[in-house]
């Protein structure tokens, strides 16, 4: 995206574990994935773009910051042939709309609403967003700087900043990327993550994740 840090692609370490986390988003709910800039949230995001554009699945973006960076994205695996990016000016309700409509329209396997640090969003918009996605194959993502309460979320992964990572000759002067926390903050039962893969390879639902420069 067009914060640097958020902009690096998939990390290497704990290849499984991530695999793992990507792959319980599910299909027919809405889910989000919460955190403030420079969390690792919008990195996330970018490695399911990119999980499901390499299985040759079609990915409807809707961009409500404009903040998508393409090089990036495809820096990160995406492949940009199979990703349809709207852009929506830093306006909340067309980026809504655009979502809903989207989500409801067959033959994407994601649809992506990125608000970033656009809303508040009313609780009321998060239920419409549900009913779209329903009795469909589609995975329908919010991401947000923030988790609303109330919000009927199947699956709600959240990001969080641990710690830089700084590289070169004593002392330290590069910024070489960011060490992230992971964690799986809600997981409704009727569709909750199967348990081998809620738990990550460090135990706990947690993955400690370090996402390069």
């Amino acid at each position: 995206m067009a914060i640097p840090i958020e902009s690096s692609p998939p990390p290497g370490w704990e290849r499984e574990g991530i695999d793992d986390l990507l792959g319980s988003f599910p299909p027919g709910r809405l889910s989000e994935i919460v955190g403030p800039r420079s969390s690792g949230a919008s990195s996330l995001l970018l490695a399911l773009v990119a999980r499901v554009t390499g299985s040759g699945g079609q990915v409807a973006f809707v961009d409500g910051m404009d903040a998508l960076d393409p090089a990036s994205a495809a820096v990160a695996g995406v492949d940009l042939s199979a990703l349809l990016w709207v852009k929506c000016g830093a306006r909340l309700r067309p980026a809504l709309s655009a979502a809903d409509l989207l989500a409801r329209c067959p033959g994407f396997a994601l649809v992506v609403l990125d608000l970033d640090e656009l809303g508040p969003v009313p609780a009321s918009a998060h239920i419409r967003l549900q009913r779209a996605v329903e009795s469909s194959d589609t995975i329908l993502i919010v991401r947000s700087a923030r988790h609303r309460e109330g919000s009927p979320a199947a699956l709600v992964v959240g990001a969080r900043r641990v710690a830089p990572r700084w590289t070169g000759l004593r002392p330290l002067t590069r910024l070489a990327g960011m060490r992230s926390e992971l964690s799986i903050l809600r997981s409704r039962p009727s569709h909750a993550v199967s348990p081998a893969r809620a738990v990550s390879p460090r135990g706990e639902g947690r993955w400690t994740l370090d996402w390069i420069l």
